[in-house]
């Protein structure tokens, strides 16, 4: 794959993935995140360069897209993995958890979308993709503000899709639905009896195997193919990877 890549949210989960899948296949890859250690070695591991970069802070985000930019000699695509959970009732949500998860799930994407978009404009057909989630897509009891927050994705990016079309940028979004890190820490959280319940309640709510899917295996080798020329003529859409998750 003849692309130059850049990966925000790149040092675990899903992002990670992407770096390992899209280096593999022979991407120039630079990998985005906060996390540092974890960042710096799942990028050395994968053949990727590494940037340590807060998605909530512009200026950091511009220098270090321009950076990351200048080392891989352009950009061809950006993956917006980054972001982080919020759960709890709908009528407790704060004013302070608002602002953050807001921050970093819907204001990050657009930040690091306004970075790339002068190193994206000087090729013919880059593209961007934003994650967002399944939650964005149907209600999500006790999970108000995260769906929130990428239903803001959403609309950010199908916008972006029309008014940045005229510079050959494709924008899409990503509705992943996988096991990673963020997902077993709030799995962690819930007593055993929790537990049992959510997974039967898996068993019902993903037709394809009742369970969410693998980084590796199933979201990261649809962002291969965003990425490259296949997608060439695909812009504005919703992709959902996640076994049927919404549709019940």
């Amino acid at each position: 794959m003849d692309k130059r890549v850049v990966v925000v949210g790149g040092a675990q989960g899903i992002g990670a993935a992407c770096v390992r899948s899209l280096a593999a296949e022979g991407a120039k890859v630079a990998s985005l995140d906060v996390s540092a250690d974890k960042g710096r070695s799942a990028a050395q591991q994968a053949g990727a360069m590494f940037f340590e970069c807060d998605v909530t802070n512009r200026d950091q985000v511009f220098a270090t897209m321009a950076e990351a930019a200048s080392e891989l000699g352009g950009i061809d695509s950006l993956v917006h993995v980054a972001g982080i959970l919020a759960k709890g009732p709908a009528e407790e949500i704060t004013d302070e958890t608002w602002h953050r998860i807001m921050d970093v799930n819907a204001r990050g994407p657009m930040l690091t979308n306004q970075a790339a978009l002068p190193f994206l404009k000087k090729n013919d057909r880059s593209g961007i993709v934003n994650f967002a989630s399944s939650a964005a897509l149907a209600g999500y009891p006790d999970g108000a503000l995260y769906a929130a927050s990428k239903g803001a994705v959403v609309a950010w990016t199908k916008t972006i899709a029309l008014e940045w079309a005229r510079f050959g940028i494709r924008a899409n979004v990503l509705h992943p639905s996988a096991h990673t890190p963020m997902f077993d820490d709030h799995r962690n959280k819930l007593s055993e009896e929790q537990r049992e319940e959510y997974d039967r309640a898996m068993l019902a709510k993903v037709p394809l195997g009742g369970r969410f899917g693998d980084t590796d295996r199933d979201i990261a080798p649809v962002i291969s193919f965003l990425v490259s020329d296949g997608a060439r003529f695909m812009t504005g859409q919703n992709i959902a990877v996640n076994g049927g998750y919404h549709l019940v």
